[in-house]
């Protein structure tokens, strides 16, 4: 297996694994935001560059999608890959000034603001770093969002900034966004769920027993859908609320012994 060489110290590591594999085996913190383990590395926002040892001259790479199939030396803490961050961090700064996860993150890197202008963006504090647009089309085989725009105008956004069809209103990007900028907002007078800034809706499904609202409609009926076989039992199952399904085990069980099930 390839040794990688971290500030000195070496760490072994499966062939193909990544700088950042390795500095989290080793216990050497490095910023990351366009990272997530559910989906393929995108080295988009730059912020977890280290420097590269490379003999007889030194290169700035991204940790997080370098893979390592031989031995190497990185240098997480030089003042090239310190500077290097900060310089990153700084220009995010400028997209998303007052962001408070930006600005825990910044103040662990010994960045305590920016000296660049703010840039006017579409979405407050997104600071493009692709995460969602790589869940949505990864994981939830959508791709109801993508970049649109130039320059300082650039933003995530559905096709010509209008509520998409093919949004199933299932917060994968919400969730997986470093900075807050996708939200989920609940509408209970309409018993919808709005997954903003895109203005895309759906309405909830609601337990059939106990009226509590449940995830949006398209993503039961998706997950009905890749359901194997014709299982009328797990689809009732999976129109209840884990309380109601819980309820529904407990009683099953009773009655399969011969027991009312306890009021």
């Amino acid at each position: 297996m390839p040794i990688v060489r971290m500030d000195g110290h070496p760490v072994e590591v499966n062939q193909g694994a990544t700088i950042l594999d390795a500095a989290r085996k080793a216990g050497v913190w490095i910023p990351t935001l366009c990272f997530h383990e559910a989906v393929s590395p995108l080295g988009a926002c730059r912020i977890c560059m280290v420097e590269l040892d490379r003999g007889t001259w030194k290169q700035m790479v991204t940790a997080c999608n370098y893979p390592v199939r031989r031995d190497i030396s990185v240098s997480v803490s030089s003042d090239a890959a310190v500077g290097a961050r900060r310089g990153v961090m700084q220009l995010l700064l400028a997209r998303a000034p007052e962001n408070k996860q930006l600005l825990a993150m910044a103040r662990r890197m010994g960045v305590d603001g920016t000296p660049f202008p703010s840039v006017s963006t579409t979405q407050r504090d997104c600071i493009l770093c692709g995460l969602c647009t790589s869940v949505c089309e990864e994981i939830i085989g959508r791709s109801a969002i993508s970049f649109a725009g130039r320059g300082a105008e650039r933003a995530v956004s559905t096709p010509f900034r209008q509520p998409s069809e093919d949004c199933i209103a299932c917060g994968a990007c919400a969730a997986v966004c470093p900075v807050g900028t996708i939200q989920l907002r609940i509408h209970q007078d309409t018993g919808e769920v709005e997954v903003s800034p895109f203005k895309t809706r759906a309405k909830l499904l609601v337990c059939p027993q106990c009226g509590a609202r449940l995830v949006s409609e398209p993503v039961s009926k998706e997950t009905l859908r890749r359901l194997a076989g014709d299982w009328e039992k797990l689809r009732q199952l999976a129109r209840l609320c884990p309380q109601c399904r819980r309820n529904a085990a407990v009683a099953a069980m009773c009655l399969g012994r011969g027991n009312k099930p306890n009021k």
